[in-house]
């Protein structure tokens, strides 16, 4: 095997055409992480379910990278943890503890992304957990949930998994404390929006909150009002981020079309 590259055998033209879709903008959603700087070795996944098999969803194999990740080289999983097809890559048992049991239990999911970037692991730690201190935070007014601390998910105790989805609930954004962050959304483009302004977000708190300044912090009116702006959060929810997915889409195209491979 050559130190540059992994050696994948490709997948294309060997699993449906909606699947191939899905496993493009899948990798194109790594690949954007590590562009964003969000890559931590080869930590952390993202999953995709995959179209028209709710009971499937695709994910990185443990060993790679995010700006090594191609079409190709995703894992098919099914929701009872079983690949669907063989596969020279192997799955962390965390990927599926913390990614399966959420899709499993929230049949409204179609992505989840779980980090470990400094603002949301720092974002983390605090008792108070996100500050509605900035426009992007507001978006997320009374729609993030908070996980404590039980350690590493590697082992088969499914406890933790459980006790994990239920702080869930039914929002889509969750602070696992002393860990990182766990975004989802109904679409690859959702997910990707809703961790773009989560990651502003904790930036922002921890710039503010370094600066040793006093902190102006809207009212509860204020922010209930201005999270009403985003169509997510409005009586008629609607899946956002299609107009922008399909921009970071064509970045990535620019930058590496590897990933389609």
């Amino acid at each position: 095997m050559p130190h540059g590259r992994l050696d994948v055998p490709s997948m294309k033209g060997k699993v449906p055409a909606a699947e191939w879709a899905a496993r493009e903008d899948l990798a194109a959603l790594y690949r954007a992480a590590a562009h964003a700087g969000y890559q931590d070795i080869t930590l952390n996944h993202f999953t995709l379910r995959v179209p028209g098999a709710p009971d499937r969803f695709l994910i990185k194999p443990t060993e790679m990278m995010f700006e090594e990740v191609t079409a190709s080289s995703l894992l098919c999983i099914t929701l009872d943890d079983e690949k669907v097809y063989p596969s020279p890559f192997d799955k962390s048992p965390a990927s599926f503890n913390i990614h399966g049991t959420v899709l499993k239990a929230r049949p409204d999911i179609a992505c989840t992304m779980h980090l470990h970037t400094d603002a949301g692991a720092a974002l983390s730690t605090m008792a108070d957990g996100l500050m509605f201190l900035s426009q992007d935070a507001m978006r997320f007014w009374n729609k993030v949930s908070y996980h404590n601390y039980e350690g590493l998910v590697h082992g088969d105790d499914l406890a933790e998994c459980e006790t994990m989805t239920r702080n869930l609930g039914k929002n889509f954004v969750l602070i696992m404390y002393n860990h990182g962050t766990m975004v989802c959304g109904r679409s690859v483009g959702e997910a990707f929006l809703f961790n773009h302004y989560l990651e502003r977000a904790a930036a922002i708190q921890m710039q503010a909150l370094g600066s040793g300044r006093k902190l102006i912090e809207p009212s509860a009116e204020v922010c209930a009002a201005i999270a009403q702006g985003w169509a997510e959060n409005r009586p008629n929810s609607q899946v956002v981020g299609g107009r922008d997915w399909e921009a970071i889409r064509r970045q990535m195209d620019r930058l590496d079309p590897s990933y389609r491979e």
